[in-house]
């Protein structure tokens, strides 16, 4: 009697699940087993490389179970039905701005081309005829209809479109859902490759002269000679700059929030993290920004919004918006009568004009933030026909 009742408390209660060690020893498993609403028996599986990790990932399953977010198990799973409750789950684990650009694929690109498709039946194939598709039309069959005059999607943008479909089935490989990651296997669209552009010296000194006085002369000074992104350098506030000391440091950017605004947020990456010295270009202008915005501050009195001491700020001290940067932009660049360029080419600027003054690889990726010297290379090396110049000619010196 005694050894039946300590039976009876040992047994585990539905959705307890258990942990258990892999047949080769290898890995261990977690399992939960449960009835669903409709009758059917239901059971997930998640693995994980120690026992601590397997367990992790039961109690998130078990926690989704609790609130009711598991989609039912099996073949009856669709594509959309995972993948709305897959972007709710990232909407806590990225930056606003990629939830924001991952939930508009899910929404507009893969629910109306996939989302039919079961989970489980998914193959690489499906998923190359829904990107070529989107190649093909601009947006998916039973998206939004194409408007004449829009622009069709770029390859680019299909590539991003895959890699929000890669890593959400990722997770469901993890999960026990499906067996494969069938975008991952899936082949992306060729992107071609894009000369990026620039202004060379002579013409970022020209736009410099005519917008020294422009109310956004000093973020355009600020932007060409850091090579700062457009949304770190708006994330700018005035206790990240020492002027005494000359330097810079990047620690947040301004970035689009999941409903649509404008937010501080951290940066990019965490090598986007940086401090940098500050160029005397940089510094001059900087002065002149802050004495122009204490005199906004003055005339708008209490109606002065700042609470961030950001650096660049509208004239009631609200942070300035980066679309209207790019436009206010494009039209002192009309004017001085400069090639077409974005705000964006101005940090394409400044990393060619170190390049052609002879500045390594290395420091200018490190410069400009980017994740690996490898980015750096493959934007920059080839830009500056000079550099070609200099190899040939370092070449035949050391063969003579």
């Amino acid at each position: 009697m005694v050894q039946s009742t300590a039976r009876r408390a040992r047994r585990r209660s539905p959705g307890e699940g258990s942990i258990y060690k892999t047949a080769d020893g290898r890995r261990w498993r977690g399992a939960v087993s449960w009835t669903d609403p409709g009758g059917t028996r239901q059971r997930r599986v998640v693995s994980g490389r120690t026992a601590q990790e397997a367990r992790e990932r039961l109690d998130a399953l078990r926690r989704d179970l609790r609130l009711g977010t598991i989609a039912p198990a099996g073949r009856s799973v669709t594509v959309a039905e995972y993948l709305a409750l897959w972007i709710e789950r990232d909407r806590a684990r990225v930056r606003p701005s990629t939830w924001r650009s991952r939930e508009m694929h899910v929404r507009l690109y893969l629910v109306p081309a996939l989302g039919r498709v079961v989970l489980a039946r998914l193959t690489p194939a499906d998923v190359e005829r829904a990107l070529l598709a989107f190649l093909a039309a601009g947006r998916p069959e039973g998206s939004e209809a194409r408007t004449p005059g829009r622009r069709l999607i770029s390859p680019l943008t299909v590539r991003h479109i895959r890699a929000t479909l890669r890593i959400a089935l990722a997770e469901a490989v993890r999960d026990g859902l499906v067996s494969r990651n069938a975008a991952a296997d899936a082949q992306p669209p060729r992107v071609p490759h894009r000369p990026i552009s620039y202004l060379e010296a002579p013409d970022v000194r020209r736009l410099l002269d005519a917008t020294r006085d422009d109310e956004i002369g000093p973020a355009i000074a600020v932007a060409v000679s850091t090579g700062l992104r457009l949304g770190e350098l708006l994330g700018l506030s005035w206790k990240d700059i020492d002027l005494g000391e000359g330097t810079l440091a990047v620690r947040r950017s301004l970035a689009r929030t999941a409903g649509g605004g404008w937010a501080l947020a951290e940066t990019k990456t965490a090598r986007s993290r940086r401090t940098i010295p500050l160029p005397s270009t940089a510094a001059a202008a900087l002065l002149r920004r802050r004495d122009r915005q204490a005199q906004a501050r003055d005339a708008a009195g209490a109606a002065w919004q700042d609470r961030d001491e950001l650096v660049f700020t509208d004239i009631v001290g609200r942070p300035m918006r980066p679309d209207n940067v790019s436009y206010r932009f494009q039209r002192v660049r009309t004017a001085v009568g400069l090639p077409h360029i974005r705000f964006h080419d101005l940090r394409h600027s400044a990393a060619t004009l170190m390049l052609a003054e002879g500045v390594p690889l290395a420091v200018i990726s490190e410069w400009l933030g980017h994740s690996g010297i490898a980015i750096t290379a493959s934007h920059y090396a080839a830009v500056v026909p000079a550099l070609r110049r200099d190899a040939a000619d370092a070449m035949d010196r050391a063969l003579r």
